[in-house]
This record gives C-alpha cells, sequence and structure tokens, in this order.
C-alpha cells in the first residue's frame, strides 16, 4: 500500500477508535439515542458521504459504495471497521431493549465479516481470525436468530480461516 493511503487510512481508523469510545461512553449512561448518532456519524466518514447515499441501500451496493476505487488491503480495512461499527449499534439496540432490530445489526456485522474473508482474503490464518474476533463478545445466543448463531459458532471453530 503506498504511504499517503497508509496514512491516510491509519488516521481515519484512529478517529473511527474515537468515534467507537464516544459510542460506546454514551451507551454505558443510557444515551443510546446519542450512540445511534455516533455510530451514523462514524459510518459517514467512513464512507465519504452523507447516510441518505448508502442506508437503506442492498448490501452489495453499500459494499461496493464504501470500496469503490480501494486497493484490496484499503477496501478491507474498511469493511472490518464497518463490521465494527455495525456491531456497535447492535450493542446499542440490545442495551436499549430492541433485540430484533440488535439481531439484524448483528447479522448484517456478520455478512460483512463473511464477506470480507471471500472477496479479500487474509494474508494469513491469524490476520482473518483476529477480524472475526470483532464479533466473538456478541450477546448471547439467545439474542440472535438461529442461522446467524450457527455461522458465529463456525467462525469460533479451532479450524476456521
Amino acid at each position: 500500500m503506498p504511504p499517503e493511503k497508509q496514512d491516510y487510512l491509519l488516521r481515519l481508523l484512529e478517529e473511527l477508535g474515537r468515534f467507537i469510545s464516544e459510542i460506546g461512553r454514551y451507551r454505558e449512561q443510557g444515551s443510546h439515542d446519542a450512540a445511534l448518532v455516533g455510530v451514523i456519524q462514524a459510518q459517514e466518514r467512513l464512507f465519504s458521504r452523507p447516510a441518505e447515499q448508502f442506508l437503506g441501500r442492498p448490501f452489495e451496493e453499500q459494499i461496493r459504495l464504501l470500496t469503490l476505487g480501494e486497493i484490496p488491503a484499503m477496501a478491507r480495512e474498511k469493511c472490518l471497521a464497518y463490521a465494527v461499527l455495525v456491531a456497535e449499534a447492535g450493542r446499542t439496540y440490545l442495551a436499549r431493549g430492541q433485540t430484533a432490530i440488535a439481531a439484524g445489526a448483528y447479522q448484517l456485522a456478520l455478512q460483512i465479516i463473511l464477506h470480507i474473508s471471500e472477496r479479500f482474503p487474509a494474508s494469513d490464518v491469524v490476520c482473518a481470525r483476529a477480524e472475526i474476533e470483532v464479533l466473538f463478545d456478541l450477546p448471547p445466543d439467545e439474542v440472535l436468530a438461529d442461522r446467524i448463531s450457527g455461522l458465529l459458532r463456525q467462525l469460533k471453530a479451532p479450524g476456521y480461516h
């Protein structure tokens, strides 16, 4: 990856890290609306466009918009960051008592991770497992749909890569 792209990616990931910390603080304080606004703002920064241009679009279109013109390594990192943000939204919905919406968010986060492993394979198994770990702290299986719980168990399996 060219140095200028790597610098941009590092700055973007640092900024997203600050967003995620803020989202977590809001959620812990019970300010769920503020946490969800933080998720949207972080996604807008990640997509480099207003939310109305990517939210509500089919999954494939969201990923296309997110990775448009990106080299594979950058596209991979942006997709992983998107999965983290979507999982944060799921945690917030769960804290709010909206388990069905939370399960949908977790399903999308898992779909993004599966997409990464298929379209932008990791250079090694350790890297692939590290990406999947973002989803390991999802809520108990009873919150998730059976299909998603099964996929998550599959990803946690020792032989997965």
